[in-house]
């Protein structure tokens, strides 16, 4: 079968560019086809979606024919519109490239990538099939160690979040401290206004004296202490500053004050054992209930730890072995080649071994199929109907009233098999299901965690939900997700529980000890030598340890191009190279590789201590093929605020104002090839310039970067709050002698 949809090639196009732009660990957390409802309740999907601290991202690619408001019809067009306006309503920032900008301007999608997602950005995990954190509510009365009873009694039982409430602030904060003290892990105070944090680490102090005591506020930033104190809203604006586990305890003073917004960025990032609100009141002034509040905006509860406690089904699984060979399926990041995985995977003895598996061991049961495509779902689907059983293929194309039959006949009715291609693992679940049949290769932990939690809801009469992976054979960068691999476990039986409560594992070994099978294994041939270990590398997880080739470049005092070229002359190798399409690779180097390779070339490393005095000597030794670097620098110290940023339009229309200037002087503005020489250039033609000749020069040496807020670019804090006013001055005199022995030799 092939793969000539537009759609396919343009996710298989998008997630190579951006794979290229930000390295393809950053796409494990990049989901396709993501769901959500519309204004009127209608079902759609996102092409691409990322969800991070600060917003949520989609992005749209847009065809040719099918998103082209002259070549579709009026109703068409409105419904995209009304798509765009509700995510729009929703909070989500919205992006669209056509296909075509995708396949003849790659390098401009890549640099507009940058500039709307950040050089480096940090996206989250989609946990949406999750169970939010289980927590309680309670007042604190005049036995305060009844309170710290109850907190200790909720981390024993697996709760995570708490809410204590008094109408007085007499108690709760010395309550905090002696239960962070009980925890015995690092802590973050939070306030919303300083004064308070000063009130709190004196209660600490006088509690738990032998813990290092810091603040994170306007002025002091202290991070690295063991409880820290700090404001909600410094907390907001430098998360990146803190890694995502730095905390195992976090407490929220006042917490009835903050925006349900704040909240989400703050719980959104960090992933602390413990949660603790302190509160005048169980309910915000608008009336929203504090501890439900807290549940939504953290971080969901982990499935090991849902299983465990029972909330979710316990999930065993069998390991089915095919002869397909995926080694040489071409990948983008976490996505395989859509027409090279088809031309492996549509083959006849794959899918008799699909329905094979299904007759004999989970026939008559609700199972749920994943497919690799469309029409692998409707044949398998119709291959189960061949032999006896009621089996239907579902999938995003469907009109939405056959779909929803089928649905409704599958959860109430007839119909014991589905066969899904992309719906399924899109915003439903069926609790009938006790069987998943993982025929869908997939590098996407977020896809196959997705599929797995349609299986995962309980329900009565439902025992447990039975895993049948399908194991293709691959090399070590393109092997697809397992549910071993998932939950990194690499001894393998046959049926055997991956995810259970404690008291089922120890029934089940019992049994097996006194050579009794659980009921589970009656209908399935085990044998002692199906034993198997399970290779767990995954690419993914050894990349999290390295940093990127991007990374390593900031942070070395040398260019890029330098370390590129010791890369392709192979001076440096890369600790993990991870390929691309057809040819590229992207590199990773653990820190001693690069602290390695930084002595053996004599660079320095840019650090928080040295990076003011590297910039300086970066300004002094300015090199210049143009007059840029100059007259950017300029351009920010002529309109830089106190917090070290500039507007991207004030240096814009610097630099046309700069060189239009020399030529009504009758002087030379460039070389001929420049822009600025040729004339006739428009606003964005000169943003575009900037930020791809000097402004790159100085983030690549991490001086300069952009702002979230894309309208602005700042000077690394670390470099401008070092600043004196010597130093500014200092900047702009090199600057004038540099522009002065350029124009001195420039030759037009």
């Amino acid at each position: 079968m092939r793969v000539n949809s537009v759609n396919s090639k343009a996710e298989d196009l998008f997630v190579q560019l951006f794979c290229e732009t930000f390295g393809p660990d950053k796409a494990e957390n990049l989901y396709i086809q993501y769901p959500f409802v519309d204004i009127y309740g209608g079902r759609r999907t996102i092409d691409f979606a990322l969800e991070n601290a600060d917003m949520r991202i989609a992005i749209e690619i847009d065809g040719e024919t099918y998103h082209n408001p002259k070549k579709v019809s009026d109703s068409k067009y409105f419904d995209d519109l009304l798509k765009q306006n509700s995510l729009v309503h929703e909070d989500w920032r919205v992006y669209r490239w056509a296909y075509n900008q995708l396949a003849k301007q790659p390098e401009k999608v890549k640099d507009e990538l940058v500039t709307f997602l950040g050089d480096t950005p940090f996206f989250n995990e989609f946990e949406d099939f999750l169970p939010a954190q289980q927590g309680k509510t309670f007042e604190l009365r005049d036995y305060q160690k009844e309170a710290l009873e109850n907190l200790r009694q909720m981390r024993e039982k697996g709760e995570t979040i708490a809410l204590l409430y008094h109408a007085t602030g007499v108690g709760k904060t010395v309550t905090a401290a002696e239960d962070a003290k009980a925890a015995g892990g690092r802590t973050l105070f939070l306030v919303n206004a300083l004064k308070l944090a000063d009130q709190a680490e004196e209660t600490f102090k006088s509690i738990w004296p032998e813990a290092s005591r810091g603040q994170y506020t306007g002025n002091a930033k202290d991070k690295d202490a063991f409880v820290l104190f700090a404001t909600v809203q410094s907390i907001s604006r430098n998360l990146t500053e803190f890694l995502p586990d730095s905390f195992e305890y976090i407490v929220v003073d006042e917490c009835h004050h903050a925006a349900a917004k704040t909240y989400k960025k703050i719980f959104g990032y960090f992933k602390p054992r413990f949660i603790l609100g302190l509160s005048a009141t169980p309910e915000r002034t608008d009336g929203e209930d504090m501890l439900e509040l807290f549940q939504n905006v953290a971080h969901k509860m982990d499935l090991k730890t849902a299983v465990e406690k029972g909330i979710l089904a316990p999930i065993r699984c069998i390991r089915v072995k095919t002869n397909i060979d995926l080694s040489d399926v071409r990948i983008q990041g976490i996505k395989y080649n859509a027409q090279d995985l088809e031309s492996k995977l549509f083959i006849p003895e794959r899918n008799r071994l699909i329905v094979d598996t299904y007759i004999q061991y989970a026939a008559g049961k609700k199972t749920v199929i994943f497919c690799a495509s469309v029409n692998h779902a409707a044949e398998i689907a119709k291959l189960i109907r061949e032999r006896g059983f009621k089996a239907e293929s579902v999938s995003g194309q469907d009109k939405v009233e056959t779909r929803n039959r089928i649905l409704d006949r599958y959860e109430n009715a007839d119909i014991s098999v589905l066969c899904a291609c992309d719906l399924l693992n899109e915003g439903w679940d069926s609790p009938r299901t006790e069987v998943l049949f993982m025929a869908r290769p997939t590098m996407s932990k977020t896809i196959y965690m997705q599929q797995l939690g349609r299986g995962t809801r309980k329900c009565y009469g439902k025992d447990e939900v039975l895993v049948f992976d399908f194991v293709d054979n691959a090399n070590m960068f393109n092997m697809p997700y397992s549910l071993h691999r998932l939950l990194n476990i690499s001894q393998y039986r046959p049926n055997e529980f991956v995810l259970c409560p404690a008291n089922k594992r120890r029934l089940d070994s019992d049994m097996l000890r006194a050579s009794e099978k659980p009921t589970a294994y009656l209908d399935i041939p085990i044998d002692a030598d199906d034993y198997e270990i399970v290779d767990l590398f995954n690419w993914q997880n050894e990349a999290k340890d390295m940093v990127s080739q991007l990374e390593f470049v900031r942070m070395v005092d040398v260019q890029a191009e330098t370390v590129d070229k010791y890369v392709r002359e192979e001076k440096i190798i890369p600790d993990l190279a991870v390929p691309i399409g057809d040819s590229r690779r992207f590199n990773y180097y653990r820190e001693e590789t690069v602290r390695m390779y930084a002595k053996q070339f004599r660079w320095d490393l840019i650090t928080g201590a040295n990076i003011k005095d590297k910039f300086m000597r970066f300004v002094r030794q300015m090199d210049m093929s143009f007059s840029y670097k100059p007259v950017l620098l300029k351009a920010i110290f002529d309109h830089i605020d106190e917090a070290g940023k500039v507007r991207v339009c004030d240096i814009v229309s610097y630099f046309i104002d700069f060189y239009e200037g020399r030529k009504e002087k009758g002087l030379p503005a460039e070389k001929e090839t420049s822009i600025f020489q040729k004339g006739g250039y428009t606003e964005k033609e000169v943003e575009r310039n900037i930020f791809a000749n000097p402004f790159k020069r100085f983030a690549d040496m991490r001086f300069l970067q952009r702002c979230r807020d894309i309208e602005y670019i700042e000077i690394n804090p670390m470099v401008f709050k070092k600043l004196t006013e010597e130093d500014k001055r200092e900047i702009l005199e090199v600057c004038e002698e540099k522009l002065d022995s350029y124009y001195g030799r420039i030759i037009i």
